[in-house]
C-alpha cells in the first residue's frame, strides 16, 4: 500500500487510538514531567478518543471530511499538557493534507513536518526531551521517510526514528534521568504510530472499549516535590471577535505571568489554552472578556501528585477505596472524595472481575473497600474479595453511585476497617436515592404499562413512579420519602441527556415544596439517567 484514502486514514487513526489505550496505564506510570501526577496516558487517550467520536459521525468519508474530524475532535477532546500538544500535532498534520483526495508517502512525511511546526508554535517555552522532540525527529527525517517504497516500510522507519527519540529523552531532561524513565508523551506518540503500523500490516479489527491496561514499567525513582503552581487550568473559548496579533501577544504574556507550562493557540474562532497556575479564577475572568466558555477543566495537581507518589512509593495506608463509575464527570466527583482507583462501568458496561482485581491490586493499602455501584457488579466484586490474598477486601454492596458518594462523605480514612465497613453500611441505610430515566419504548414494568418517553423513577433502587410530566413525577417520588422532613441536603448529578428546562423545573420544585433542603448540583455526564439524586 502506497496511498491512503479518507476511509483508510480514518481507520488508521482509530487503530492508533486503540494501541495507545492498551498502554494508557504504562504511560500514566511514566509521567514525571512537567508534573508527576500520573495522567499523561489518560489525557492523550481522551484526546484521541474524542477524535474517534468525531470520525464515527462522518457520513461521507472523503479525505477532507476525515481530516476535519481529526482536527476538530482532537481540539475539543484535548486534556492536559500532553493532550493539548497532541491536538496541535494533529492540527499541523491535517493542515498539510488539505484539498487532497489521497495521501501518499511524501504527503505523510510532509505532514510530520507541518505537525512539528504547529506544535512548537503553540508552546510558549518548548522543552526538549518531550513529545515535541519525538515529532521533531520525524520532521528532521523527511528525506529518509519520503524515500520509502510503501507504507509498510514507511512506518517501520517511523517506529525506528521514534524509538530513538524516546530513548534520547532522558539525556535531554534531567528530571527523566533522575526518575529512570523515558518521557511519557513521547512514548505515547510512539504507541500511536505503532497502531498506525499495525493497521497497515493488516490488523484492521478495532476495539476502543478498553477499560484497564497492564503497567509493564520497571521501578521508577519517583521523587516527591513541592509544586510552584497548584492548578492545571484548561479553557476552550469561542471568541466574540477576531483576535489581532497584538491581542494574541498580550494574552500569551498574561499567561506567562500567571504560571508555567503554557500552551496557547487560536484555531478558527476558538481559543485553546493550558496553564499551570495558582489563580485559575483570574485566568477564566481574563478570557471571559474575549469570548464565551465552551469547556473548563481545573485539576489540583498537588493532590494528584501526592496520590501518585503514595501509590508508587509510600508505605501502605490503612484503608483504600475502589469505586465503579459510569462517566468521567462522576469519576471526578469520586476522585475529589478521595477514591483511590476508578473502574469505568455501569448499567450497560459491567467491568469484569479481572478489571476490579487490577484496580484493587494497584491501591497501596492494607484494606481495600470496593463500591460496585450497580447490582450487576456486586458478584464480580465479591469474587475479587475471595481471590485476593495479600490484602483485606471489603465489598460495600452499593447499587448506585449516590450511595457511594454518601458513604465517601462519611469516610474516616484511619478508622479500623471493621468499623469503617459498618459506617459505610449504616450510611447507605440512612439516605434516600432517586434515579430518573426515560422509557425508550412501550413496555410493562412490574405490572405497570409504560409508554415511550415517560419518566421512570427509581427510589432506593425500586421502581416507584412513571409519568410524562416531570414535575408530577418529582412530586409523587418525594412524597414517598418517609423521613423527608429530617433531610438537609439534596445532591443533583446531571447527566448528558438532561435539559435546562428539566433542571429549572427541579430547582423550582425543591425551592417551592422543600425549601429546607439545600441543593448541590454537579455535572456527572452519565448516559441513560438524566438525573441521579441523593437526599440526606
Amino acid at each position: 500500500m502506497n496511498k491512503l484514502n479518507g476511509k483508510e486514514l480514518k481507520l488508521l487513526f482509530m487503530k492508533g487510538t486503540e494501541n495507545l489505550l492498551k498502554h494508557k496505564d504504562e504511560i500514566n506510570a511514566l509521567n514525571v514531567f512537567p508534573v508527576p501526577d500520573g495522567d499523561t496516558g489518560s489525557n492523550m487517550s481522551a484526546t484521541m478518543l474524542e477524535g474517534c467520536k468525531y470520525l464515527e459521525n462522518v457520513d461521507n468519508e472523503t479525505l477532507d471530511n476525515v481530516i476535519n474530524a481529526i482536527r476538530n475532535g482532537t481540539l475539543m477532546g484535548a486534556r492536559g499538557n500532553s493532550g493539548v500538544i497532541l491536538s496541535q500535532i494533529f492540527r499541523g498534520f491535517t493542515d498539510a493534507l488539505k484539498d487532497k483526495s489521497e495521501v501518499d508517502i511524501v504527503d505523510f512525511a510532509q505532514a510530520f513536518s507541518s505537525a512539528k511546526d504547529v506544535a512548537y508554535g503553540a508552546v510558549m517555552k518548548p522543552v526538549e526531551g518531550t513529545i515535541l522532540t519525538a515529532i521533531r525527529y520525524l520532521a528532521e527525517n523527511f528525506e529518509v521517510l519520503s524515500e520509502q517504497k510503501d507504507f509498510k516500510t514507511f512506518f517501520e522507519k517511523v517506529l525506528e526514528i521514534l524509538d530513538s527519540a524516546v530513548k534520547d529523552t532522558p539525556n535531554m531532561l534531567k528530571k527523566l534521568k533522575d526518575a529512570g524513565v523515558v518521557d511519557a508523551g513521547a512514548k505515547g506518540l510512539y504507541y500511536i504510530a505503532e497502531g498506525f503500523s499495525k493497521y497497515i500490516n493488516g490488523e484492521t479489527d478495532i476495539n476502543l472499549d478498553i477499560k484497564t491496561t497492564a503497567m509493564p514499567v520497571d521501578e521508577i525513582n519517583m521523587i516527591p516535590e513541592d509544586l510552584k503552581y497548584q492548578y492545571c487550568t484548561e479553557l476552550i473559548v469561542r471568541s466574540y471577535d477576531d483576535i489581532s496579533y497584538e491581542e494574541e501577544k498580550e494574552l500569551r504574556d498574561f499567561l506567562h505571568e500567571m504560571g508555567d507550562s503554557v500552551v496557547f493557540f487560536l484555531q478558527d474562532n476558538i481559543i485553546k489554552l493550558h496553564v499551570h497556575t495558582n489563580n485559575p479564577g483570574v485566568v477564566i475572568e481574563k478570557f471571559l472578556t474575549k469570548g464565551e466558555l465552551l469547556k473548563v477543566k481545573i485539576d489540583n495537581m498537588k493532590e494528584q501528585h501526592e496520590h501518585f507518589i503514595s501509590k508508587e512509593q509510600g508505605e501502605p495506608k490503612k484503608n483504600g477505596i475502589v469505586a465503579v463509575s459510569p462517566s468521567d464527570g462522576i469519576s471526578r466527583i469520586l476522585k475529589d472524595l478521595a477514591v483511590d482507583e476508578i473502574v469505568l462501568g455501569g448499567q450497560t458496561m459491567n467491568p469484569s472481575t479481572a478489571d476490579l482485581k487490577v484496580a484493587v491490586e494497584s491501591v497501596n493499602a492494607e484494606n481495600v473497600f470496593i463500591f460496585p455501584n450497580n447490582s450487576n457488579i456486586i458478584l464480580a466484586a465479591k469474587q475479587v474479595a475471595e481471590t485476593t490474598k495479600d490484602k483485606n477486601v471489603y465489598v460495600v454492596e452499593t447499587k448506585n453511585v449516590q450511595e457511594c458518594i454518601a458513604a465517601m462523605i462519611r469516610n474516616v480514612p484511619d478508622e479500623s476497617p471493621e468499623r469503617l465497613f459498618e459506617i459505610f453500611k449504616e450510611t447507605i441505610k440512612e439516605i434516600s436515592t432517586i434515579s430518573i430515566t426515560r422509557a425508550v419504548r412501550n413496555a410493562k414494568l412490574q405490572g405497570e404499562k409504560i409508554k415511550k418517553d415517560e419518566y421512570l423513577v427509581f427510589l432506593n433502587n425500586k421502581f416507584v413512579v412513571h409519568d410524562f410530566d416531570f414535575q408530577i413525577a418529582l412530586k409523587k417520588t418525594f412524597e414517598k420519602i418517609e423521613d423527608i422532613d429530617e433531610k438537609e441536603i439534596v445532591t443533583l448529578i446531571v447527566g448528558k441527556e438532561a435539559t435546562p428546562v428539566e433542571l429549572d423545573i427541579f430547582k423550582k420544585f425543591i425551592e417551592e415544596k422543600y425549601s429546607f433542603l439545600e441543593i448541590e448540583t454537579y455535572e456527572g455526564g452519565q448516559v441513560h439517567y438524566p438525573f441521579l439524586i441523593l437526599v440526606e
